[in-house]
């Protein structure tokens, strides 16, 4: 029987898979200082390498945990956001200024990096269904204004946040790009 570090063994799991997918991430910042490989991975959560097939059936297996993780956690965090806000109007700019601040932490580059390395198909389509649960808090938002046109307030405004994700980030004048884009975001909703 292996010796567990937890009071059951689901707990230890699930710290073991969570260290790896830290150590994982952590590889994969390193700015190409280390290579992401099943030994790098493992010494990083401090179990030995063929350990890591207890967890995980690959390295690739860990990006796609990483990639979900990330996609959960930024959902949730949106949710609060927009959950917080006053108002259906505010709970829309919330959504905004809540995907463009996460974005300037410079999340959206590790999560767009990790979804560009080799996922299967199968990982891609869960990639396109977090958006959709992304893009679900939205639409949910613009529902609570019940205006005219709600799936083109989505479109203009969901335009909007993928058109400035790119604009955003570390080093980056952020505050001027997240407010300049909860500004128009009040346009858009003015005009419906």
């Amino acid at each position: 029987m292996p010796k567990i570090s937890a009071d059951s063994l689901a707990e230890h799991r699930e710290a073991v898979l969570s260290a790896l997918m830290d150590g994982t991430v952590r590889i994969l910042l390193s700015d190409g200082e280390r290579r992401l490989t099943a030994a790098s991975v493992a010494a990083e959560a401090g179990i030995a390498r063929n350990s890591i097939y207890r967890y995980v059936s690959s390295v690739d297996d860990l990006v796609e945990l990483v990639v979900a993780r990330g996609f959960q956690e930024w959902t949730a965090q949106v949710r609060a956001d927009v959950d917080a806000a006053r108002d259906p109007r505010a709970a829309v700019v919330a959504y905004v200024r809540s995907n463009l601040t996460l974005a300037a932490s410079g999340e959206h580059a590790l999560q767009s990096s990790l979804a560009g390395a080799g996922l299967s198909d199968s990982a891609r389509e869960r990639m396109v269904d977090f958006h959709r649960q992304i893009t679900a808090v939205l639409t949910d938002a613009v529902g609570a204004l019940g205006a005219r046109q709600p799936e083109l307030i989505v479109v203009a405004i969901q335009s909007l946040v993928d058109s400035a994700l790119g604009l955003v980030g570390p080093g980056e004048d952020s505050e001027q790009v997240i407010d300049f884009m909860a500004d128009a975001t009040r346009a858009i909703l003015e005009t419906r």
